[in-house]
């Protein structure tokens, strides 16, 4: 069975550490910070390059829902509190405060402080890793990560990616945490997690519901429950306060935010995308309040009406919303061709560079890390040929967690890189596996060495 926890280390009081254990932990540390450095030097570069793509004297240049963000957080600090229901309110809250600790609104900076916060994605991995393997495929997965193209880009974008990477890695710490022991003081923390990356990210509120897939098979029917409705509980707690503020501003319950995601995913939808339109051109008509009779679906009465075509679209065609959703079920990991390029698009160089001026190592890099998904999923089939998927079972679960809300809604391959930290660690896993039944095949048998 694959390691599930750190090795012993005593009490740490009046314990005598040996020298070699002592050597391989600074041995540790001088290689995580390693890969850390590595990994801050990428992204401010990736930062730099975004900063200076332009002239000297032109402002930074804010492209999709970025204006969005970047417009609620200067709101805050003037005063107005997201009087706006289509965003939660942690990322932008943490653009707020960058600016106000920045003295300024400058969102050139704001990039290089998401820099630094997305670095923390590589010790997080780290510490995840190593509750399901050993010390060297732990480093490896915290390796990936530091050169995993998409987290590196996430840093040069004002998306909420960049914050909520590290906020659901740790939710997942805390969770593996709590799981260790039976204690429901634990769970609190974990809901709590999962609250505050859901008001990140709303993807993550039903995260809960997958919790009786994880818990240990030993524990009582009590111990279950008991941890289920804690963490729920803790979850609802932290989004009170944000669902109290949606009623007393809008009159309505709204425990997040509007979206027309789940007409994204209908089969109405899905018929235009036949079409050939790209998901953009559809923004730009049947989403624009100005062409499509003045519902706007960033607004509570638009949301419920996009809502109720959504649902009559699907009731209407059940069979072409299952078609649809096994396709998004793919979009998510290898890109959807309506909205982005996709896993064939990104070997085509020549495309590439027509749309933005990318070296031949920087294509490299984008194809590396496309392959990351592929990779992970031959390493689940060698742990399940191997009959040792089990103690992987939590990442599974988590990762088909996300595929099945994203094939109820909408799915985009930017929506799966906050996993890619968990595809490292099954891909880092599955080498380190590999490697000892290699050295278990080539060593001799005992008798011929003592021979």
């Amino acid at each position: 069975m694959l390691p599930t926890s750190h090795p012993a280390t005593g009490t740490g009081l009046g314990t005598l550490t040996s020298p070699a254990h002592s050597g391989r932990r600074t041995w540790t540390v001088l290689a995580l910070s390693g890969l850390m450095l590595i990994a801050l030097g990428l992204r401010l570069h990736a930062t730099w390059q975004r900063n200076h793509e332009g002239p000297p004297d032109v402002a930074l240049h804010l492209v999709g829902d970025e204006p969005g963000y970047e417009a609620l957080a200067y709101a805050l600090l003037q005063g107005s509190f997201f009087q706006n229901p289509g965003r939660v309110p942690v990322y932008p809250m943490f653009i707020a405060a960058t600016y106000y600790a920045l003295g300024e609104r400058s969102p050139a900076n704001l990039l290089y402080i998401q820099a630094f916060v997305g670095v923390l994605a590589v010790p997080l991995t780290y510490l995840l890793a190593r509750r399901f393997t050993g010390l060297i495929p732990a480093l490896v997965a915290a390796g990936i990560v530091a050169f995993d193209d998409a987290l590196i880009y996430h840093a040069r974008q004002i998306y909420s990616e960049v914050l909520y990477t590290p906020l659901f890695l740790a939710t997942l710490l805390a969770l593996l945490w709590a799981l260790r022991v039976p204690q429901m003081g634990r769970f609190v923390w974990v809901g709590a997690g999962m609250g505050v990356a859901t008001l990140c990210r709303p993807s993550t509120v039903l995260m809960p519901l997958i919790l009786p897939l994880l818990l240990p098979r030993l524990w009582p029917l009590k111990q279950k429950a008991g941890a289920f409705l804690v963490s729920t509980l803790a979850l609802a707690v932290v989004l009170a306060p944000w669902t109290n503020h949606n009623w007393r501003t809008y009159r309505h319950f709204l425990p997040l935010s509007v979206s027309p995601v789940l007409w994204q995913g209908s089969p109405e939808f899905y018929h235009l995308m036949e079409q050939k339109r790209h998901h953009m051109d559809i923004w730009a008509e049947e989403l624009n309040p100005q062409r499509n009779g003045g519902h706007d679906p960033y607004t509570i009465d638009g949301h419920l009406y996009f809502t109720r075509r959504a649902l009559q679209s699907i009731r209407a065609e059940p069979v072409v919303y299952v078609k649809y959703s096994l396709k998004k079920a793919a979009y998510l990991w290898l890109g959807n061709p309506a909205a982005e390029a996709t896993y064939v698009d990104i070997y085509d160089w020549q495309a590439r560079r027509q749309w933005h001026p990318y070296s031949s190592l920087k294509l490299l890099h984008m194809v590396i890390t496309w392959q990351l998904p592929i990779l992970a999923l031959v390493g689940l089939i060698f742990f399940a040929v191997r009959g040792r998927l089990r103690p992987l079972l939590p990442l599974v679960v988590v990762c088909a967690y996300f595929t099945l809300v994203h094939m109820i809604t909408w799915s985009e391959v930017r929506y799966s890189e906050p996993l890619h930290p968990l595809l490292a660690i099954i891909v880092a896993a599955a080498g380190g596996e590999s490697s000892n039944l290699v050295k278990q095949r080539v060593r001799p048998p005992l008798g011929q060495r003592q021979a």
